[in-house]
C-alpha cells in the first residue's frame, strides 16, 4: 500500500466537509455545522483519495454541536491488513517514546498486548466483529513491522509523532 503522509487529526476537503483521521485511518467525517449537502459516493471518493484506503460511510447523525452533522468512516474488511499495519507504526513510535530502544526479545509482553489491542482496534475500524478475522492469521507480519519501524525510529535523530491515546 501507497505511504499516506497524514497522521492524526483533521483535515478538510475541497467540498467543505471535514474528516478525522487517526494513525492515517479515517475516522469520521463532518459538515461543521454549515449545512453542506452530503453526496455520499463523491465525498467516499475524496476521503479515500487522502487515505488511500477503501472506505464507506455510516449513517449520518447529529455532531458533537448542536447544529453539526457527522458520520463514521468504516474502511473495508479488504484493507484490514493495511489497517492493522498503520497501527503497528503507530504501536512502534509509542514504544520508542515510552522506552527509548527496539523491541527486543524480551518485550514480549508489549507485543502480545499490543497486537490484541490494535488487531480489535483494526476490526472497529473496518466494522468486523470478533470471529470475523483469524486473530493469529496477521500476528507475524503486525510484528515484524513493528520491529522494523522500532529499529528504523531507534536509529532516527528525529523523535517520532506520538498520539496521546
Amino acid at each position: 500500500m501507497a505511504n499516506v503522509t497524514l497522521q492524526n487529526g483533521w483535515e478538510r476537503l475541497p467540498n467543505g466537509f471535514d474528516v478525522e483521521f487517526r494513525h492515517s485511518i479515517p475516522i469520521r467525517v463532518s459538515d461543521n455545522g454549515k449545512n453542506l449537502t452530503i453526496a455520499g459516493p463523491g465525498l467516499v471518493k475524496e476521503i479515500a483519495a487522502l487515505c488511500k484506503l477503501r472506505l464507506q460511510l455510516g449513517e449520518w447523525e447529529p455532531g458533537e454541536r448542536t447544529d453539526e452533522r457527522a458520520a463514521r468512516v468504516f474502511v473495508s474488511g479488504k484493507d484490514f491488513a493495511e489497517v492493522l499495519r498503520r497501527l503497528a507504526l503507530s504501536s512502534a513510535a509509542m514504544f520508542i517514546d515510552r522506552f527509548h530502544k527496539p523491541v527486543d526479545a524480551g518485550d514480549v509482553d508489549w507485543d502480545r498486548l499490543e497486537y490484541l489491542k490494535d488487531f480489535r482496534e483494526a476490526l472497529d475500524h473496518c466494522g468486523l466483529a470478533w470471529g470475523d478475522i483469524d486473530k493469529d492469521a496477521h500476528l507475524d507480519g503486525y510484528l515484524e513491522t513493528m520491529h522494523i519501524e522500532t529499529q528504523r525510529l531507534a536509529q532516527s535523530t528525529d523523535s517520532p509523532m506520538v498520539e496521546p491515546e
